[in-house]
């Protein structure tokens, strides 16, 4: 009787450390502020390193996600690189939505980088950037001038390695007050998987 109650007691302490060592932790949301301010370079961000990375050839390197100048963005894919990177719009706003979005959805729609024309001071100019991403802001005309305020669109990034991030435009000022410093919250999957939390 106690072998079959000692073989129990393994069996049960067995099967909770295979349990614990199945149970990944969760990913953390992270924020970064990006130097977006100039209007002839772009500044690219890496999930991956949590941070704006030197990149010398932006058309053939996989090391970057997403490239800033001023409020426009793009992915590392389609007319922009050679990467896998898109984006799609989850349809969830703000940080109810940001919470609520634990998993890539299948139906998602992912776009990537095209020409777009991109209408400024009455005249229009075309960018290759992300058509989707391309409605982070609103243009909203305030006291001291047109504003760019955030659509509070919860998106779905394709990073140029293929793996998912949730990301949430959150502002385009410092705190100075300075336009071009485009913040961003995040949960980045390192492991390629679909799950956001």
């Amino acid at each position: 009787m106690k072998k079959i109650v000692y073989l129990s007691v393994a069996v049960i302490g067995l099967f909770i450390a295979c349990k614990k060592e199945d149970t990944k932790p969760a990913i953390q949301s992270q924020t970064f502020e990006i130097n977006a301010t100039s209007k002839t370079s772009w500044r690219y961000f890496s999930f991956a390193q949590n941070d704006t990375i030197a990149v010398t050839d932006s058309a053939s390197s996989n090391e970057w996600d997403l490239a800033f100048q001023r409020n426009n963005i793009k992915t590392n894919g389609g007319k922009s690189g050679n990467g896998m990177g898109s984006a799609a719009n989850s349809y969830q706003k703000g940080q109810t939505g940001f919470d609520a979005l634990k998993l890539v959805p299948d139906t998602s729609t992912f776009i990537s980088d095209d020409s777009v024309v991109v209408p400024i001071q009455g005249s229009y100019t075309i960018y290759v950037i992300n058509p989707v991403l391309f409605t982070w802001f609103t243009m909203q005309t305030a006291d001291q001038g047109t504003q760019i305020v955030p659509t509070d669109n919860i998106y779905i990034v394709k990073t140029g390695t293929g793996k998912f991030a949730k990301v949430w435009f959150k502002s385009y000022y410092n705190a100075y007050a300075t336009s071009g410093y485009v913040t961003i919250q995040y949960k980045y999957q390192p492991d390629g998987s679909k799950n956001l939390e």
